[in-house]
């Protein structure tokens, strides 16, 4: 009865350890005219494999314009810089990966490391 009392009470603990360690999305905050304004764009993924692909895609998107010899083929874009683009996607890809969540991770990953060597 004692063992089973003490892992949930290592559970437990763990489970609050994880909590401490996940990192909230920081929100950045933009000035216009003085004002200070909260300027954020969402979109909703299912999980993190569908945030990598999103990225991943905005990734090939700036790979093969770059490959491309010509400018942007589209009439409704011919006013538009292939240079200025891309590096809008990128400022783009760059926001939106998830560097505190990943720092969580790691962080996670020792703790459950740490917690099987004990046990093992």
């Amino acid at each position: 009865m004692k063992t089973k009392n003490k892992n949930h009470k290592q559970d437990k603990e763990t489970l609050e350890t994880v909590f401490r360690l996940l990192n909230p999305r920081e929100r950045k905050y933009y000035s216009r005219e003085g004002n200070p304004v909260m300027q954020e764009v969402t979109f909703e993924v299912t999980d993190n494999g569908e945030l990598r692909y999103i990225i991943s895609c905005l990734l090939r998107t700036c790979i093969l314009a770059l490959d491309s010899e010509n400018d942007f083929a589209s009439p409704r874009l011919n006013n538009c810089s292939k240079e200025l683009t891309i590096a809008t996607v990128l400022e783009l890809v760059d926001s939106i990966l998830p560097d505190s969540q990943l720092v969580s991770y790691d962080a996670i990953e020792k703790l459950l490391l740490s917690k099987r060597q004990r046990q093992g």
